[in-house]
């Protein structure tokens, strides 16, 4: 059986109606995913209804969107970008800075002036990107049996083990049973900055922990777990540390 890996891709969307420009800046996605070895799955638009109609078929991780496009214009694609999913990292094309103020407004990562419109450039904005949200669209994937497995990292809460099998509970509930030894999926999950071993055989996503008591943590779905008293301190110092980080980003 084979150990556990993490796989890491990114959800792309592209919308700009120039079609030489929507090319090109394919082109350099695509160039940049093989020159640093990130995965990306790019979907392209000419449109900003297009683009919306995409909304729950697709989970975008970023959308470079171009402001001024036919019908829904990129400023109110954005918008409805982040009603729906505001998670994902908005880049605007632009060739007039008279729209910035309100760019910013809607939430933008980041944009791009059609001037300095080169590899250079976007490969700035990927990087910087991938820096900010690093564990965006992991993927936990490993062979059981005959069966190759793969969970979105993210919405695991929380991992333990069974005797030889290990347990998955998934954030909508779901449970998956897979008989493969934790101390494979502990070597990979841990390696993530929201994962936190506190305790022999239990790995919980630090994101799903709404209470910390004492001696035990208590996540969104209602389980409990025992803080292992060896190193208690230690364990509380990383989740305190990851709570702390995460209020420097908001």
């Amino acid at each position: 059986m084979e150990k556990g890996c993490v796989r890491r891709f990114m959800n792309i969307a592209v919308v700009e109606d120039n079609r030489q420009e929507r090319d090109a800046l394919v082109c350099y996605l695509e160039q940049y995913g093989r020159k640093e070895g990130c995965e990306l799955k790019i979907s392209h638009y000419s449109d900003g209804e297009e683009f919306l109609a995409s909304f729950g078929k697709k989970d975008y991780t970023a959308a470079f969107l171009d402001i001024f496009l036919r019908r829904t214009d990129g400023m109110e694609a954005a918008r409805r970008l982040w009603e729906y999913n505001p998670q994902c990292q908005i880049i605007f094309l632009t060739s007039s800075r008279e729209h910035l103020r309100q760019a910013f407004q809607v939430h933008c990562f980041d944009y791009i002036d059609k001037k300095d419109f080169t590899y250079q450039r976007i490969a700035e904005v990927m990087s910087e990107l991938r820096r900010r949200i690093p564990a965006v669209n992991q993927h936990l994937e490993f062979v059981c049996g005959n069966r190759s497995v793969s969970l979105p990292m993210r919405k695991i809460q929380h991992v333990v083990s069974d005797n030889n099998y290990t347990i998955f509970m998934m954030e909508d509930g779901t449970e998956y049973r897979y008989r493969i030894p934790f101390g494979n999926i502990l070597e990979r999950v841990e390696q993530t900055e929201y994962f936190l071993n506190c305790n022999r055989g239990i790995l919980l996503n630090m994101n799903d922990i709404v209470k910390e008591d004492t001696d035990v943590y208590v996540m969104r779905s209602g389980h409990r777990f025992p803080i292992r008293r060896l190193d208690r301190v230690l364990i509380k110092d990383k989740y305190h540390q990851y709570q702390f980080t995460r209020l420097e980003e908001l």
